[in-house]
């Protein structure tokens, strides 16, 4: 991190974000979020100053730095030399005054949500200057940013016997996580695979566009959403077009934050950023029945009998009846002063829905009705280290497993609990917006740090860590990984700066890496043979 004075035009630096970490950003200054940010996310845009009375300004919003100046152009308030890395989406100019109203000039950022407060103090941690002669300041240099103590393998873990199921067939892969309970397995997939088709997605994709969830797989066919609602089905072995409908967004400018698939035997579940559920015929695309909540999703649907689960941008969760799209039962959790762009899709099984909140919570509720049956808070075990601590917001999928459940904050950790009676287990300080894989008696998670875990289910012992940058070239910005997948004898995971990297899930040990050539921040997907990436540009590459 490197500190300088800012300029004439910056009268008060206000936020900058740092180079590393997923969600840097400045230690007593602010709670806005960003992650991947060489993917451009955007989690949160409400942004609130403590101002004296009669005070107007105008604020720069870019991922390098907020600015707050009362004369400076807007053109002119944030220019930093991380903006071609960082500023995916474009800088957008709002307006405060003493009330702390706010009025933002793109649209896309008015969708997105933030409820948090920037404390405008004088902490000057990065660039934020129009000027390139200013003098930086001399002296040590400290990252402020996430550095929590790195995680470490348990030798006894090490010893113990390894154990996973063999590969076996997994002929779909028809919502988030692959079915209702997030637990995929261990797929088939070839030792040796090469590209076998590319698809280009329509849509538009650059600074204000977001792609947040994979696509999904079912009997044979691929289905995806891009940018602009549009929904394209392709033969999953040949990447052959099928079919392709536009839906109908009742808020034209919501389309270009997209929501996620499900599928339910020949029914497809999608949803939009615009509040809306969507039933169509898988087979040849054709509505069956649209049901409008009036409220941004985000997250994917999950599909579990002949229930539909959805949560909200604003914390709640949806029942819906698959068949006919009437609303079954609502809940609602705590409001959560900061939460992602993408909402994590709930998890399903055995009766009972598991629903992650931003505000770090997860209820388990009773799927038929949505009875409460008990809840937790996700609280972060590095509280006062750093000032992302404080967020322990949910970003991954939760998973059921053998009567257990898996739970991961930002900054809450990793947890194992009784799906029963929400007894926890154990806890390791896993920190990761991914969600983990579990295979056998084994687990596998990211971390922010760009690690990859491997835990032992029983006690939450650490097996082996892997830094999956090691032996890469220098990126041009923060690198970060979506995944993994385990298929074929090896975990793969994809990195924001477009290498597919495979390991050993015994050892952890790097066993291949592939250029995908374009930037990826959605995990990859695996189904009947095949290895399917989505691309942030909206290209679905196809392994086999």
């Amino acid at each position: 991190m490197v500190g300088v004075m800012p300029s004439a035009s910056c009268s008060r630096l206000v936020l900058v974000l740092g180079t590393t970490g997923v969600n840097s950003f400045s230690a007593s200054l602010s709670k806005i979020i960003w992650q991947k940010g060489t993917s451009w996310r955007l989690l949160f845009s409400k942004v609130m100053l403590n101002l004296p009375k009669r005070y107007k300004t105008k604020v720069r919003l870019c991922l390098a730095c907020v600015c707050t100046s009362q004369a400076a152009k807007a053109n002119s308030l944030c220019p930093n030399p991380l903006s071609k890395t960082f500023c995916r989406l474009p800088s957008t100019t709002v307006t405060l005054n003493s009330r702390n109203n706010i009025k933002v000039g793109n649209p896309f950022m008015r969708h997105v949500a933030l409820t948090s407060t920037i404390l405008a103090t004088a902490l000057l941690l990065a660039a934020c200057s129009s000027k390139s002669d200013v003098p930086p300041l001399q002296g040590e240099r400290i990252d402020v940013t996430l550095q929590p103590t790195l995680l470490q393998a348990n030798p006894g873990a090490a010893k113990e016997p390894f154990e996973i199921p063999a590969p076996a067939a997994l002929e779909n892969w028809g919502q988030r996580g692959a079915n209702s309970a997030h637990v995929p397995g261990h797929a088939q997939l070839a030792q040796s695979v090469k590209r076998a088709w590319t698809y280009k997605l329509g849509g538009k994709y650059g600074r204000d566009t977001a792609l947040l969830n994979p696509p999904v797989v079912h009997s044979g066919r691929l289905f995806a959403i891009n940018t602009g609602g549009e929904v394209t089905a392709l033969d999953a072995k040949t990447g052959k077009k099928l079919w392709e409908v536009q839906l109908p967004f009742a808020k034209k400018s919501e389309a270009l934050v997209t929501g996620g698939l499900a599928v339910l035997g020949n029914l497809l579940f999608v949803t939009t950023g615009d509040g809306q559920v969507f039933a169509l015929t898988a087979s040849n695309g054709k509505q069956a029945w649209k049901t409008d909540l009036a409220v941004p999703l985000r997250a994917a649907p999950t599909v579990e009998g002949e229930r539909v689960f959805v949560t909200s941008h604003d914390n709640r969760l949806f029942a819906i009846n698959a068949l006919d799209g009437a609303l079954l039962w609502t809940h609602s959790g705590m409001d959560g002063t900061l939460g992602f762009l993408a909402s994590p899709a709930p998890a399903a099984e055995g009766g009972v829905v598991a629903v992650p909140y931003s505000s770090g919570e997860v209820y388990i509720l009773r799927a038929s009705d949505g009875r409460y049956i008990w809840h937790d808070s996700l609280t972060s075990s590095f509280s006062g280290q750093d000032p992302e601590s404080t967020v322990t917001a949910i970003a991954a999928p939760p998973v059921i497993a053998d009567g257990l459940l898996y739970v991961v904050g930002l900054n809450g950790g990793l947890s194992a609990y009784g799906v029963a009676n929400g007894q926890r287990f154990w806890r390791v300080d896993v920190l990761t917006s991914q969600m983990p894989i579990v295979a056998g008696m084994q687990m596998f998670a990211l971390t922010e740090k760009g690690e990859m875990v491997a835990i032992n289910r029983r006690d939450g012992s650490i097996r082996w860590v892997a830094d999956l940058a090691k032996g890469l070239k220098e990126s041009d910005g923060p690198r970060y990984w979506s995944g993994p997948v385990l298929a074929g004898g090896r975990l793969i995971t994809v990195s924001s700066d477009g290498f597919a990297v495979s390991v050993n899930p015994e050892t952890g040990e790097k066993i291949t890496t592939t250029e995908l050539d374009e930037p990826t921040t959605l995990p990859p997907i695996v189904a009947d043979g095949g290895l399917f990436f989505l691309t942030d540009s909206g290209r679905i590459i196809s392994f086999r």
